[in-house]
């Protein structure tokens, strides 16, 4: 592909409101199993709702107690609904019992 396309892209995906985000979660000890279900819930759940360009769940193998989310949405207002479902709702109700801990963090979408 020619340098003048790739900037031409580049400079198109810059424009779109898409908001992307990193979420990394340590699962308290002994708990890395059911972290990770509730977490697969959340996946499941997430990926049809209107908005959601991308949401995928990441284990690490050296370190089976992390995992990290990356989740993309189309707009912050499709990110604030998802944040207004009953499963976001159940997660944030068990996941503190599951969590060690927890950040986020926001990143640039480009392709």
């Amino acid at each position: 592909m020619r340098l003048a396309v790739v900037v031409a892209r580049f400079c198109e995906h810059k424009k779109l409101d898409m908001i992307a985000k990193k979420i990394n979660l340590r699962a308290e000890v002994g708990c890395a199993d059911a972290l990770a279900a509730l977490l697969v819930f959340m996946v499941e759940e997430s990926k049809p709702e209107p908005g959601c360009v991308e949401y995928v769940l990441y284990q690490q193998k050296e370190e089976p107690e992390e995992f990290f989310l990356i989740e993309v949405w189309e707009s912050g207002e499709h990110l604030e609904a998802h944040k207004q479902t009953a499963h976001f709702a159940q997660f944030k109700e068990k996941a503190p019992a599951l969590v060690a801990s927890k950040s986020s963090e926001e990143l640039n979408h480009f392709l």
